[in-house]
């Protein structure tokens, strides 16, 4: 248990030390591979949030090749579904989407929408109390 921990970590330092780095088929290729990972039931963004992940994942949404935004934007949905939404919050994600909502590409504009309603509540889910007047 111990060495799969271990070995966890090390994998995630080895992708975000990638995703960091200048190589554009080496970023694409682990974007890919962390967003093909998520689809494991046993996923989970513990060691992603832990190691910066989140911050690291945000940045790459600004990149021109769609295949790296679009993996990006699988990743914040899994941490997102996870019920890690304060993670995303925290390091600046909604922004980061909001300004995405208008991008030129079908499958982008789709995934910013389906990850914004992960992160921000409907109005109708929302519940407000006002207090009673007094007069």
């Amino acid at each position: 248990m111990v060495d799969d921990l271990q070995i966890k970590r090390e994998l995630m330092r080895d992708i975000l030390g990638r995703l960091s780095g200048k190589g554009k088929k080496g970023r694409e290729a682990a974007i890919e591979a962390l967003a093909v990972s998520t689809e494991d039931e046993d996923w989970r963004p513990n060691e992603l949030i832990r190691q910066g992940g989140i911050e690291i994942i945000r940045n790459l949404l600004r990149e021109k090749n769609p295949h790296i935004v679009l993996s990006a934007l699988e990743v914040i949905i899994a941490v997102a579904a996870s019920g890690e939404e304060e993670a995303l919050i925290s390091d600046g994600v909604i922004a980061c989407l909001d300004t995405m909502q208008d991008d030129k590409n079908p499958a982008i504009r789709k995934k910013v929408r389906e990850a914004l309603s992960l992160l921000q509540p409907e109005v109708e889910e929302v519940i407000t109390s006002k207090p009673e007047d007094d007069y």
